[in-house]
């Protein structure tokens, strides 16, 4: 299966653990609010879409909290070179995510991939190096952008 960018993804597959995570309702939004965004947003993003959809003006804070929890339950991944976030592909699996973000129009396809994760991981061995978290960008254009 081809990866599917960032906003395309069905909330129906991820929210099936919403249980088993205990998400509140706040987590449920922002989970609905990622599904639809075009590319990844930031937490001032979703503190305004949040705002908008409660109309009633969120703390940043209880956003925070909700993208850490989310983040800490591999249910959202957080983009570290643009401090943004998308909902994750494969929740139910545990994998590192390799991203491809494009620099033009800010679109970030995830594409788990377990080679790069073994490559890595050997590679860390020769040096006795422990990985406890792998973040894999690469930056270019997107096929849109590209043509």
């Amino acid at each position: 299966m081809p990866p599917r960018k960032s906003a395309k993804i069905q909330v129906t597959d991820t929210c099936q653990t919403k249980h088993a995570h205990g998400l509140g309702v706040n987590e449920e939004k922002i989970q609905k609010i990622l599904a639809k965004a075009e590319k990844p947003l930031s937490a001032y993003d979703v503190v305004s879409a949040l705002s908008k959809l409660l109309k009633r003006n969120v703390a940043p804070m209880t956003v925070y909290r909700a993208l850490q929890h989310l983040c800490a339950h591999g249910i959202v991944s957080r983009i570290e070179s643009s401090n943004t976030y998308v909902l994750c592909r494969h929740p139910q699996e545990d994998h590192h995510c390799l991203f491809f973000i494009c620099r033009n129009c800010g679109t970030a396809t995830e594409a788990p991939d377990q080679s790069i994760r073994n490559t890595l991981k050997k590679e860390a061995q020769k040096f006795g190096f422990d990985i406890n978290r792998q973040v894999l960008e690469v930056i270019g254009l997107c096929k849109d952008c590209a043509e």
